[in-house]
């Protein structure tokens, strides 16, 4: 593969000397992240090209000017230039001048063609009606959210990031929320959602620590923005999955102004799914935007305000005898039913632009966002449901960001820089006050409650981005290169990762007959090992006489009466200061060229090169990644286009990185500048819950007992991780706006990262899972060990079929079907998602990937009742967005270490057979990862607007917005343990396709029910 890339490296670099010497050929380039560019050919009435013809573009918005002449063969191109509103007006000597109107859409290339007639005596020019801007032979998959869809689409919350869920093969993150390790939430072509490059005004807003992404701001800021699912060029890089690129607004010279507000409450709500009666539940959103001159021509500004309001509750259902079983062990404040909660945040844009000569533009952007979040969600799940809301935390976030970019044209040459400064301060407390806690129990499923193991934590970051793009127009060729460097640092006692900091337990069925090799000893579910009060009289024998039987098996170990204790098989401990210094450096490299070696052929080819470094990170030599495409025109109206590139990812996300610097040897002597985690399996995990606050003192913690010890490592042969993805299509232009398309889309991914136990027990000692631990590991003088690899690979295939319309006579829309299926052996670096049936065994993992879609359907789009004469009707409008999507897998889990390997995470499954007889960790008869599939989902979102337009330029608009309209219950969480029950045998589920079917009693939480919010909005 090495050779492979190589040599096609070379030849790219051949290629693109080749085509940047030569001037005989037609290229129509991609728009960088910013821009867009236009093109066409001047002809007269019998198409002969008129050489030498002027080309004035202005945009009339802000009356900005480029003028270039055409060459001999009648082409012209204008690079670089903003989206927006254009009037393009072509001169020729002894010809009738010619103009045209249009909108330039964020990173296309509009090709506008004119025919010049023969001068007469009036010489007034002549406008004409522009040709379609729809990109007919792009190459990339993309989709464009303009400026009108943003505006009239009904989008929950106002977030827009949520219109990348209108585009094909982008779909919403399967894992489980994540927190303060959350992701983009967006996953591209079946790939994590830690893969994605989002990118404001052309820079980073990344979240370098966990690959999510940095705070945003209002919506109605937003110019527009464009979704690039796969195929992008050379100069967007650092993702292997999508990119997702904004530009924000900027002022005019007219002055224009917007005040809006929406109202939600539980009055116009459904009731929840999984509640009795409807909770108290209020918000508002509200703010504004102002723009206009500083200096006519010259200077303009752009404002921003919004702010979000809300008082809900999360509503819990742990069934009350489980409630009073929690109570009785010292947890009093978990409770079940309404958790009210408040959700508050501010937004703020403030943007300057400056046309610094007729060649020069300078724009300078500061937003911030501060938010607080009284339910923030960790790691362990969807706050409610089985998940308390003393398992969240409290999350006080304040993000700023100031970016300064240049644009200077000079002749055939445009350069564009950028710099970025980013500082966040997140401070997560705890919601809850004692231990976390979480109970594998088949009847019932995963609860967690007591204070989240990855509270309190802090997190101060700062992020520097220099990026420069060159663009050299030479005759008919276009040549892009640039480079982008960016610091990230964590500053010393500033961040901090702590990892069981106040105690952590997980209660698991307990199979002694199984553990201890000996048939007819009794079996306690989850429950029941928590709570001595739920035991059987036979039960409460048998552990006190386990009792005598350790106090004389293991030193120093006391004699306990198990049989009226809570006996968790696993507790967690932090002990130390959780805070190391890290930062990370990243550099970037392109050229790229596209060309046309036929009128009706195009070929596009670029390289990249990444290398990064990072603290406690192997360092790894750098990573070129060439990427071709065509597009090829057999007819007027239709095309064929495929592509194929090698996407690295850049760089492991930071936090992989801390752990490793603050965990990543085994320590036996206790250092309170250094952090230990010390995890004690059953009996030894039963002595800390007696004690105050369910735990070992933090200020003289136990001789740490190296075996049980947590430690965190890079593999020393580590590289990059990236993709390979290859797609072909075919394009129609249906009519001058509308354009239907057939792709298929491949990806590969290789040497991804996730992490692995590499020291599980491998010789265990029957009967002694103590001794086991001790004495059976890989390396029995270590601990648990988890390594940081790039050992898994994914596959993904997409088939979809798509139609775009853009809004013209009155209707709009994007409409798509995807037929996909995704294949991994992994989740996430969160090890704690989803553990391995054998991490020794990375073959034995794969399965479906947990972001399978096997079938989505995704339509939205405006229909615009302005031209009817039916006064009832005629100022409305009617938006929509419906999404209809196959079920998603899940893992069926054991709850209990079948295997025996002592993984801290039980990933265990059960056999295919459903009984233990004849089981084995090797026996070849363990269900597929991921071998479940829940309820598909389905959703149809509505928005219905009336506008009424007074005094001219005063515009009021009312909203009627419905989510959910057909309050569909849609599940979002599941009980997935399949326990063994006392003669061994496991309860699975029906099969259907080879397909476990989740049933509905083991549904635990569902998506938001049917919400109705009203709104208006002032427009001047």
């Amino acid at each position: 593969m090495k050779r492979i890339i190589k040599f096609l490296v070379r030849c790219l670099i051949v290629v693109l000397i080749f085509c940047s010497l030569s001037n005989q050929t037609e290229v129509r380039a991609q728009a960088g992240a910013t821009t867009a560019n236009i093109n066409g050919v001047v002809t007269d009435e019998q198409g002969a090209v008129i050489g030498g013809a002027t080309v004035l573009v202005l945009n009339l918005s802000t009356n900005l000017k480029r003028d270039i002449t055409a060459d001999e063969n009648g082409s012209y191109k204008v690079t670089d230039l903003p989206p927006g509103s254009y009037k393009i007006t072509v001169i020729a000597e002894g010809l009738q001048s010619q103009a045209t109107r249009f909108e330039l859409e964020l990173g296309v290339i509009a090709k506008v063609d004119f025919s010049l007639k023969v001068a007469s005596q009036q010489q007034e020019v002549i406008e004409v009606v522009a040709q379609s801007t729809v990109q007919q032979d792009k190459t990339e998959s993309s989709t464009n959210q303009d400026k009108g869809r943003i505006d009239n689409l009904p989008i929950n919350q106002r977030d827009f990031l949520d219109f990348a869920l209108t585009s094909p093969r982008v779909t919403r993150d399967r894992i489980p929320p994540n927190g303060v390790t959350a992701t983009s939430g967006l996953s591209f072509n079946g790939q994590s959602a830690r893969l994605n490059n989002v990118q404001i005004d052309g820079s980073s807003n990344n979240e370098q620590f966990s690959g999510g992404v940095l705070s945003t701001f209002s919506q109605d800021a937003v110019q527009e923005f464009q979704i690039v699912s796969d195929s992008f060029s050379a100069e967007f890089g650092r993702a292997s999955g999508g990119v997702v690129n904004i530009v924000t607004k900027s002022g005019t010279n007219d002055l224009h102004g917007r005040l809006f507000n929406f109202i939600r409450t539980d009055e116009t709500s459904a009731k929840e799914a999984f509640s009795e009666f409807k909770p108290d539940f209020k918000q508002y959103q509200f703010g504004g935007t102002l723009s206009g001159p500083i200096k006519k021509d010259k200077a303009f500004f752009f404002l921003s305000f919004e702010r979000l309001s809300v008082k809900q509750n999360n509503i819990v259902t742990i069934p009350d005898d489980v409630i009073t079983s929690i109570q009785s062990q010292r947890y009093p404040e978990v409770t079940n039913g309404p958790i009210p909660f408040a959700l508050g945040t501010t937004n703020v844009l403030a943007r300057a632009d400056a046309q610094l000569t007729p060649n020069a533009r300078l724009t300078a952007r500061y937003n911030g966002s501060f938010t607080y979040n009284g339910a923030f969600e960790t790691t362990l799940g969807t706050l409610g449901g089985l998940v308390n809301p003393t398992a969240g935390g409290v999350q006080r976030l304040r993000d700023n960001a100031i970016n300064i970019s240049n644009t200077l044209v000079k002749g055939n040459l445009v350069n564009e820089s950028r710099f970025l400064f980013v500082r966040r301060n997140q401070n997560v407390s705890n919601a809850g006050e004692n231990n976390a806690l979480v109970i594998l129990n088949s009847e019932i499923g995963q609860l967690a409650f007591g204070k989240n193991f990855l509270t309190p934590q802090r997190r101060f970051l700062n992020l520097y981005q220099f990026v420069d793009n060159i663009t050299v127009v030479k005759g008919r060729n276009q040549l892009k290169f640039g480079v982008d460097f960016s610091y990230t640092s964590l500053p010393d006692r500033k961040t901090d990762f702590p990892i069981e900091i106040g105690g952590f337990y997980v209660y698991a069925p307990i199979d002694f007959a199984s553990a201890l090799g000996m048939p007819g000893l009794p079996f306690l579910s989850g429950l029941q090992a928590f709570d001595p009060a739920r035991r059987s009289p036979d039960q409460v024998q048998f552990l006190n006489f386990l009792g005598g039987v350790f106090a004389q098996m293991i030193p120093n170990f006391p004699q306990l009466p198990l049989g009226n204790l809570s006996l968790p098989v696993l507790h967690g401990q932090f002990f130390g200061t959780p805070s190391v210094e890290v930062d990370q450096k990243l550099f970037s490299t392109y050229i790229q060229e596209e060309f046309r070696v036929k009128p009706n052929l195009l070929l596009k080819a670029g390289v990249r090169y990444d290398i990064f470094r990072q603290t406690f990170t192997p360092n790894t030599s750098g990573n070129f990644s060439p990427r071709l495409a065509f597009s090829y025109k057999p007819v007027e109206r239709a095309t064929l286009h495929g592509s194929y590139g090698i996407f690295f990812q850049g760089s492991p996300n930071l936090q992989t990185s801390f752990l490793t610097g603050l965990y990543s040897s085994n320590r036996v002597n206790f250092d309170k500048d250094l952090g230990l985690i010390q995890y004690l399996p059953f009996p030894l995990s039963v002595l800390p819950f007696q004690l105050p606050n369910h735990q070992f003192p933090t200020t003289a913690p136990p001789i740490p007992i190296p075996q049980f010890v947590q430690n965190y490592q890079f593999d020393p042969k580590f590289r990059n991780s990236y993709t390979h993805q290859y797609s072909f299509g075919f394009n129609y232009l249906l009519d001058s706006n509308t354009l239907i398309s057939v792709d298929y889309n491949g990806v590969r991914g290789l040497k991804l990262l996730s992490g692995r136990y590499i020291n599980p027990v491998v010789r265990p000692v029957q009967g002694n899972p103590l001794l086991s631990g001790l004495t059976g590991r890989v390396d029995p003088t270590n601990g648990f060990v988890l390594q940081f690899e790039g050992s898994f690979d994914s596959y993904y295939h997409g088939l979809t079929l798509s139609a775009t319309r853009r809004l013209a006579k009155n209707v709009g829309f994007l409409i798509s079907y995807t037929f996909s299926k995704g294949i991994d052996n992994y989740v996430d670096f969160r090890t704690d998602i989803e553990g391995a049936n054998d991490s020794l065994n990375i073959a034995q993992e794969r399965g479906l990937s947990l972001q399978d879609i096997r079938s989505r359907f995704v339509a939205s789009g405006t229909w615009d009742l302005a031209y009817t004469k039916n006064l009832l009707l005629r100022d409305f409008q009617l938006s929509m967005i419906v999404e209809l999507t196959s079920g998603r897998t899940f893992n069926l889990q054991a709850g209990a270490d079948l295997t025996q390997n002592s993984d801290l995470v039980p990933g265990d499954r059960p056999p295919s057979s459903g009984t233990l007889a004849n089981y084995s960790p090797n026996c070849g008869c363990i269900i597929g990862r991921n071998a479940g599939r829940t309820p598909g989902f389905a959703s149809v979102d509505l928005r219905l607007t009336r506008s009424f337009t007074f005094a001219e330029k005063y515009k009021i608009q009312g909203f009627l917005e419905v989510f959910n309209l057909f309050n569909r219950v849609n599940i979002s969480q599941g009980n997935f343990i399949y326990s063994p029950n006392l003669q061994g045998n496991f309860n699975l589920p029906n099969q259907d396709g080879g397909r476990y079917i989740l049933t509905p009693d083991r549904f635990t939480n569902s998506f938001a029910p049917r919400q109705t919010q009203l709104g208006f909005r002032l427009s001047f």
